[in-house]
């Protein structure tokens, strides 16, 4: 599945308008991200992080590491959305907060994904690990709980009271011996294996489209997460065994075949809840959370471990990012301790500066990518999507990917024709736009349900600790002006203007 120079070439001179390569022309693809995990935690990316990441610290010697990378947004669901539509994410229901439990699907029907891009362009595409961005579950009156609360599948997250009502949702109406509906199979994956999201209800695992074994119990009080329907017998603490274990077995599997793959490897780690197995317990000599990196790392070195034995690194694209940054009291402890995984940025996970999403990002593609490279442009996980497209030889429709832009030309080493600007979101729903050096921050006061704005210049102030707003009216007019011109014209790539869902006046920040 070598890249032939001739193909390669053609890829990069049509972009995405690319027709398709043949199959033996084209990398096996693997996307690994971590959870609740800084740019600060990866050893390699930081002299003040103690804990040992060897796997890690092995891609970034063997691959291309970009020190200006950023999740969709500074939380969980969001990054996932935009990950696997190349949408931003506040184009969706979602204007701020994650889905919770037993939400329904946040990926609209008509939303194309890039695990469906890459099948319909001669892909295996399978998905391994947390999903968390909504499943539909059918009661047992045959009715999704969409169907029966009459929620507008565009609409159904709107940061306010529904959070309340699907926790408090009677998980015991629900029939879980019925296929779920809206995830990943749903979604463009021929296969999947996970445990959607390892803190909340219902505590289970998936494959394809089933719940493996039923939840007939409640969780324990004491056990971490929220109160709901749980499998007898449960423990966190074998979820990532489990992830990693079947990881391997899906790309032993895949490398038998005569197509190329796409494993989309979703780490429920270092996010809460904090479970290390035993194997992992007490071995980085600091806390349980250092343990759970270490377990995280050692998740990525399956993988490798994996392609090496299975003769098909050559052949094979590997990615790791994570969703957003770290946070936790844990990190205070760590601190003491010598161990200061924040120091780099201002905040951490939910914020709208860089700690809550600039995020590890690590390119291996051997004779591809430069070996023991950097790479300081700013680029967004939604980039995923276009790039997965350019290397596949396949064109995005109109309606794909509206907030992609393909940057293979960077995983090869090359400097792209231009840089692009990139919007930041957070947790509570404020906003920030970058570009080049230059930050435009619009700080949501959810009291007040006003926004403040915020410049910075990251070339000479990376933490964010002086606001030049007055002195720079002139680039505050240009920046505020791209960022409502990308939200009017619902994309930020060239193209047609994309149908808004909804009136985008009530999200600008003006």
């Amino acid at each position: 599945m070598k890249i032939a120079i001739g193909s390669l070439l053609l890829v990069l001179l049509v972009g995405s308008h690319a027709v398709a390569a043949d199959g033996a022309d084209r990398p096996n693809i693997i996307f690994i991200l971590g959870d609740d995990m800084g740019y600060g935690s990866v050893a390699a990316n930081n002299p003040k992080c103690t804990i040992p990441t060897p796997h890690l610290d092995r891609l970034v010697a063997e691959g291309m590491n970009f020190t200006d990378a950023h999740s969709d947004t500074s939380v969980c669901t969001p990054t996932r959305y935009g990950l696997m539509t190349g949408r931003y994410s506040w184009r969706s229901g979602l204007k701020s907060g994650v889905t919770w439990a037993f939400f329904p699907s946040l990926i609209e029907p008509e939303v194309v994904t890039v695990a469906e891009v890459l099948r319909d362009a001669g892909y295996e595409t399978g998905m391994v690990g947390k999903w968390h961005l909504g499943i539909d579950f059918t009661n047992k009156e045959g009715q999704t709980i969409a169907e029966e609360l009459r929620l507008d599948q565009h609409l159904f997250v709107n940061c306010g009271d529904f959070s309340a009502v699907n926790l408090k949702y009677d998980w015991k109406k629900l029939d879980f011996t019925q296929p779920i509906k809206g995830g990943p199979v749903d979604h463009g994956f021929n296969y999947y294996f996970g445990d959607d999201i390892p803190n909340m209800p219902p505590y289970v695992f998936y494959r394809n489209n089933r719940i493996v074994e039923q939840p007939t119990v409640p969780k324990p009080k004491e056990m971490f997460g929220i109160a709901g329907p749980m499998v007898p017998g449960w423990t966190l603490e074998a979820v990532m065994p489990a992830l990693a274990k079947d990881a391997r077995r899906y790309i032993a599997q895949q490398a038998e075949g005569d197509r190329p793959f796409f494993l989309y490897f979703s780490l429920n780690s270092p996010h809460t809840p904090i479970a290390p197995s035993n194997e992992f317990l007490g071995k980085s000599g600091l806390n349980p959370y250092a343990d759970w990196i270490m377990q995280t790392d050692a998740a990525v070195g399956a993988v490798l471990q994996s392609l090496d034995e299975l003769g098909i690194a050559d052949n094979t694209l590997v990615i790791f990012s994570t969703d957003n940054g770290s946070t936790g009291k844990e990190l205070n402890e760590l601190k003491k301790k010598g161990c200061d995984l924040l120091h780099q940025f201002r905040g951490q996970t939910r914020s709208i500066y860089e700690g809550g999403h600039r995020v590890p990002y690590i390119v291996r593609w051997p004779g591809r990518t430069p070996k023991g490279s950097s790479c300081d442009a700013t680029i967004c996980l939604n980039d995923f999507m276009a790039t997965a497209a350019a290397i596949a030889g396949v064109g995005l429709a109109e309606n794909a990917g509206p907030d992609s832009n393909n940057i293979l030309p960077l995983y090869l080493g090359q400097a792209r024709a231009e840089e692009p600007a990139v919007i930041h979101h957070d947790f509570d729903g404020s906003y920030a736009i970058r570009e080049g050096d230059w930050k435009l921050v619009f700080a949501l006061n959810r009291k007040t349900k006003t926004f403040t704005r915020e410049l910075y210049n990251l070339k000479a102030d990376v933490k964010e600790t002086t606001n030049v707003l007055d002195k720079h009216p002139e680039i505050v007019a240009r920046l505020a002006q791209q960022f409502e011109t990308q939200v009017r014209q619902g994309r930020s790539t060239p193209g047609p203007r994309q149908a808004n869902l909804e009136d985008p006046d009530w999200m600008l920040p003006f």
